[in-house]
């Protein structure tokens, strides 16, 4: 560098949103390509079938691993950009999902129990409590938008 000269001017703030949001973008395409990697593995292996023995158990350790690791990246990541808003958003969504669990799980235990509702399915109230948290997530921010 020319010591007369001065040092190249800082980017645009337009030009810096753009980099900054590539580069939130980068670990969220990973985890993408790695669920397609695993996915496909899974597809080739014959696992597809719920055979998921068929795999030696090193693989599987390995892609619990992997998962665990750049999911834990990707919430790193997205923790460390959120403002105010998103997470009174996330409060918001998260205690109603929390909501919908301690409620909705003891219930349908209690009526399982007196023979007025099926036994208790954890797929369905895992679901219900993610459906309720994602929900409530959209439509609060969508309503901003």
């Amino acid at each position: 560098m020319n010591p007369v000269s001065s040092p190249p001017a800082p980017a645009s703030g337009e030009r810096k949103l753009r980099a900054q949001e590539r580069r939130r973008a980068i670990p969220f395409v990973l985890m993408l390509l790695l669920g397609f990697a695993i996915g496909l593995g899974l597809g080739l292996s014959g696992a597809g079938e719920g055979r998921l023995t068929a795999l030696p158990p090193a693989a599987l350790w390995a892609g619990v691993g992997l998962i665990a690791a750049a999911a834990g990246a990707v919430t790193v990541l997205w923790i460390r950009r959120m403002d105010e808003v998103e997470v009174a958003d996330l409060l918001w969504s998260s205690f109603l999902g929390l909501q919908v669990f301690a409620i909705g799980a003891p219930c349908w235990e209690l009526l399982a129990a007196a023979g007025a509702a099926p036994p208790v399915n954890g797929h369905a109230v895992y679901l219900a409590t993610f459906a309720v948290t994602a929900c409530v997530h959209l439509w609060r921010r969508l309503r901003r938008a």
